[in-house]
């Protein structure tokens, strides 16, 4: 059974293991309190509901030893906390409680036989609490709080159960469950106070990121032949409609007023100077714009996905920029070193930004002349429940998009995930090779023949084939969505999902690495937005409070990313790429990924080399997940930020 079942098949169980032993708790307590002849039957049923519970907690102790084997992770607050807590009192129960019922007699005392069972019944909600509030690492605090209460609420049990009761009796068990509490609280919720990264902020000694900027444009008046090659674009975030042809429509947000916004395409060894300006309708009037209030309207930035610019250059509020309000602007500028498939969106309120249609897609062509004549690119998004497919900056359709073609001609379709949820892809009609992945060539990629693609959100494959004198279909998930030459449709592709972490010739990847670190991504409770809730976390911590590690200029950094939640999670750590070094332990070739998705269940092994100084974000490009606390930082020795989340930056 995979890591993933395993999982959810204790999520099961621990709910089941609850309500098993507090079934039993009930109805033993109510038979113990009925006469001998009149309670016999019902004693007999609480032994049977007591074999069961005993039965449902030994499959969760099976199943947690299923989950120990593939890593600690997975099962560390189980093994120190939550098994120990119901198994213990279980025992007992098995060899106290379970012979005098099954007596069918009210041999013993109730305080005896009953106690046994609720504290079982203790133990297994406290599994639950566990499950919700405890995460990786198990943390002091977190454990004491749990077994604070549960302590709690056995002596008060055992008091209740006592033969001596009186009114007095109530109200020391309420004070009792109130000091637990308290100290429950005062020992497991000492909330961090959510600084961002203080050992980053500008008074600090080092650099400042606004100091790490992209090349500004050489000085006219030289030779002709030495001056660069700038290409400068403006894009103003407007208001929009999207008009989709299957009818209706979304009121958006866009680029130039269009969605997505105008492809960028521009050649290797360029200077890229962009302007942003924002146009978008301000709330309060043209004072507060100015002013740059968080409540003057929607702001906005741009994040160039995946493209390793410098720090200052990356477009994410409150740490490399403050977020552009309506009327103001802002210029960013990089050298487009490296040839490949990329995209651009805003990083203010991404979670809201991104899928309203503030994004577009970036290309930079190869500085000598690519083999295919038909270059494409493709966008997929979703409006609400409707996928789209937008080819090379036109309108998105969510319906079969035409495309026609030269047979024989050379072709590259390069297929961009702008949306929040992956998506498999199939190319049939023709044999193809996964060219390049997430802008990166491939080397020694085969030749693919119906099998399908997982793409992971704000992840990019470029496929290629040589057209045939047939239509070409391609499938994104069980939709068609782009026909080439038809009318005729080939069938879908149904053939298995490439594994893209063994696809292509194995690369050389570092044999000694400077420091390691691991992000176990969940999700419990954790204090995100100054509140404890049910968050999306790292190491049992929601932004800001997940703290951020910090390399050196030159370092090499493996980063072992482990899934123990029930969500898959692409990874997208800012500036770099990555290796990918192993998935479940299964050696990879290597390939350099910028997104990478984690499945539930699922240990990544990556390789970072740590080459572009700066304050970097590192989140899941699930942006709802973002938003709901899985961000952080990662930040280079001596380089400091003036910014932070005051002032409306919000970068999920």
């Amino acid at each position: 059974m995979t890591t993933a079942r395993l999982i959810a098949l204790d999520q099961i169980l621990f709910v089941l293991v609850a309500a098993a032993w507090a079934a039993t708790a009930g109805i033993a307590l109510t038979g113990l309190r009925q006469p001998a002849a009149a309670g016999r039957r019902t004693r007999l049923i609480a032994a049977a509901s007591c074999a069961a519970a005993i039965v449902v907690t030994a499959l969760r102790v099976a199943v947690t030893a299923g989950l120990a084997g593939a890593g600690w992770w997975f099962v560390a607050e189980k093994v120190t906390l939550a098994l120990p807590l119901v198994v213990v009192p279980a025992l007992v129960s098995a060899a106290v409680s379970l012979p005098r019922l099954l007596r069918g007699t009210a041999t013993g005392s109730t305080r005896i036989v009953a106690f046994p069972l609720l504290v079982a019944a203790y133990g297994a909600v406290a599994g639950i609490a566990c499950a919700v509030v405890i995460s990786y690492p198990v943390t002091a605090g977190g454990a004491a709080a749990v077994l604070a209460l549960f302590a709690a609420g056995s002596a008060v049990t055992w008091r209740l159960l006592g033969p001596a009761r009186s009114p007095r009796h109530g109200w020391q068990a309420a004070g009792t469950c109130v000091l637990a509490l308290a100290l429950a609280l005062t020992i497991g919720g000492g909330w961090p106070s959510g600084h961002l990264h203080p050992e980053h902020d500008a008074g600090g000694p080092g650099v400042s990121v606004d100091l790490l900027r992209g090349p500004a444009p050489a000085a006219a008046g030289g030779p002709a032949g030495a001056r660069e090659r700038v290409r400068r674009f403006t894009l103003t975030a407007q208001p929009a409609t999207v008009r989709l042809p299957s009818g209706g429509g979304a009121e958006a947000w866009s680029f130039n007023g269009q969605v997505p916004g105008p492809v960028l395409r521009v050649r290797q060894g360029d200077l890229v100077e962009v302007v942003l300006r924002n146009r978008l309708p301000v709330r309060g009037g043209a004072e507060q714009a100015d002013s740059g209030q968080a409540d003057s309207g929607q702001g906005v930035t741009i994040h160039w996905h995946g493209y390793d610019v410098p720090a200052a250059e990356d477009g994410v509020p409150g740490v490399t920029q403050n977020a552009v309000w309506p009327g103001q602007s802002h210029v960013y500028r990089f050298r487009a070193e490296d040839a490949g498939t990329y995209w651009y969106h805003s990083h203010q309120n991404s979670s809201v930004a991104v899928p309203r249609g503030l994004f577009g897609l970036l290309v930079v062509d190869p500085a000598a002349p690519a083999p295919e004549s038909e270059d494409h690119v493709l966008a997929l998004h979703a409006f609400g429940s409707r996928a789209t497919l937008s080819v090379d900056g036109a309108a998105p359709s969510d319906l079969l998009t035409r495309l026609t073609l030269p047979p024989g001609a050379r072709t590259r379709l390069r297929v961009v995930n702008t949306d929040t949820r992956p998506v498999v892809l199939g190319l049939s009609g023709v044999p193809y090779r996964i060219a390049a992945v997430d802008g990166g060539d491939v080397p020694g990629a085969t030749e693919l023949d119906g099998a399908r693609l997982h793409l992971a959100a704000g992840g990019r494959y470029d496929l290629t084939f040589t057209m045939p004198s047939g239509p070409v279909l391609l499938t994104t998930g069980d939709r068609p969505a782009l026909l080439v030459n038809g009318p005729a449709t080939p069938p879908p592709a149904a053939g298995p999902i490439v594994d893209i972490t063994r696809y292509g010739s194995p690369a050389a990847l570092p044999d000694r690495f400077d420091r390691e670190t691991t992000w176990v991504l969940d999700k419990t409770l954790a204090v995100s937005g100054g509140l404890p809730r049910l968050a999306q976390t790292v190491n049992g911590k929601a932004w800001p409070n997940i703290p951020t590690p910090v390399v050196r200029r030159g370092q090499t950094v493996r980063i072992r990313v482990v899934n123990r939640g029930t969500d898959t999670h692409p990874m997208h750590p800012h500036g770099h790429h990555v290796r990918i070094l192993s998935r479940n332990g299964v050696p990879a070739t290597g390939l350099a990924m910028d997104t990478f998705d984690v499945a539930p269940g699922e240990v990544w092994e990556v390789a970072l080399v740590a080459d572009n100084p700066g304050v970097w974000m590192s989140h899941c490009h699930d942006l709802a997940h973002a938003a709901q606390g899985m961000e952080f930082h990662l930040a280079y020795e001596g380089v400091t930020t003036p910014y932070d989340m005051t002032g409306g930056n919000h970068p999920a």
